[in-house]
């Protein structure tokens, strides 16, 4: 029955919360931590809260935690377990550079996984030491969300944006997304109502993803829809931060 639980990762992956990018004075970019929450629901049933923390990683200056915590509600974690997911990756040159990623969902070995990179010699080792060599963009799926609200932040203003491309990592494959910038919405939520830029995963006709940011939280993702394939649509709202 556990390993049903699977379907849960979609809230995690290509999900969560983006912090506020600020330049100090060496010109080095740096984020600011916080602990936001959505209400999450699946095909239109609501299975509980989201929560997504980003902290500095003492142990080495530029360097983050970024994790996204599951609160589902009672019956769903009986059913389906508590899927949660850490990235601790640093800044390097204005890149985002993961280090290390874990990945759990109780009673589920294929879903729960680590990850170390080696950027000296570009490969990625899993929890049983086998390793990978992996292009130089690639990421881990939480530090991916990051990498794509700093494109944003970026290209907000072009009269023309170009695609945004992205290669991720996990446990087997790599995987290669691109975006679009699709329009301007209002959005409410429970945390108030914002004007936002739409942006739209274009990769996959199967596998859909739609993003509300808000220039307004510095492009803080205020509503997240994603769907693969024929099944229900995931879809998360920002409830407090």
């Amino acid at each position: 029955m556990k390993r049903r639980g699977r379907w849960l990762l979609p809230l995690l992956t290509l999900t969560a919360a983006l912090g506020a990018v600020r330049a100090d004075e060496g010109d080095a970019a740096t984020l600011a931590p916080f602990d936001h929450w959505y209400d999450t629901s699946w095909g239109g049933i609501g299975v509980g809260q989201m929560e997504v923390r980003l902290q500095a990683d003492g142990t080495q200056a530029g360097c983050y935690r970024y994790s996204a915590l599951s609160h589902p509600t009672g019956l769903v974690a009986a059913l389906y377990g508590s899927p949660n997911q850490e990235s601790r990756f640093c800044l390097v040159d204005g890149r985002i550079r993961s280090r290390h990623f874990d990945s759990v969902l109780p009673g589920d070995d294929q879903q729960s996984y680590v990850l170390s990179f080696d950027w000296d010699q570009h490969t990625v080792t899993d929890e049983n030491g086998k390793t990978r060599e992996i292009p130089d963009d690639a990421i881990d799926s939480l530090a991916l969300q990051l990498a794509v609200r700093l494109w944003v932040e970026a290209h907000a203003a072009d009269a023309q944006p170009p695609l945004a491309s992205f290669t991720m990592v996990d446990q087997k494959n790599l995987t290669h997304y691109q975006f679009r910038l699709a329009g301007r919405e209002r959005v409410d939520t429970p945390a108030g109502s914002f004007d936002t830029l739409r942006l739209e995963r274009i990769d996959h006709p199967d596998k859909r993803g739609r993003f509300w940011l808000a220039p307004a939280l510095d492009y803080l993702p205020v509503r997240i829809e994603t769907k693969n394939g024929g099944r229900p649509t995931v879809t998360l709202i920002l409830a407090r931060r």
